[in-house]
């Protein structure tokens, strides 16, 4: 079996969203109001990738592609 060069366990991202910039703000300022929509990018990734193997990332705009390369 070739060695494992990248692996990731459980990988999750959530972003914010808010419907106008000064809500960030209202938000901080008033933490048990909550004005964002949440958006999970990513959820729970599991991936192994071995030496000499290839990887593609295919998905529509907004799936979390770039998000997960970095």
């Amino acid at each position: 079996m070739t060695e494992t060069v990248i692996s990731l366990k459980n990988v999750s991202k959530c972003f914010k969203r808010y419907d106008r910039p000064g809500d960030r703000l209202k938000e901080m300022i008033y933490p048990s109001k909550k004005l964002a929509d949440e958006f999970w990018a990513l959820h729970d990734i599991n991936l192994d990738i071995h030496q000499g193997q290839t990887l593609g990332i295919v998905g529509r705009n907004g799936s979390g592609k770039s998000t997960l390369l970095q």
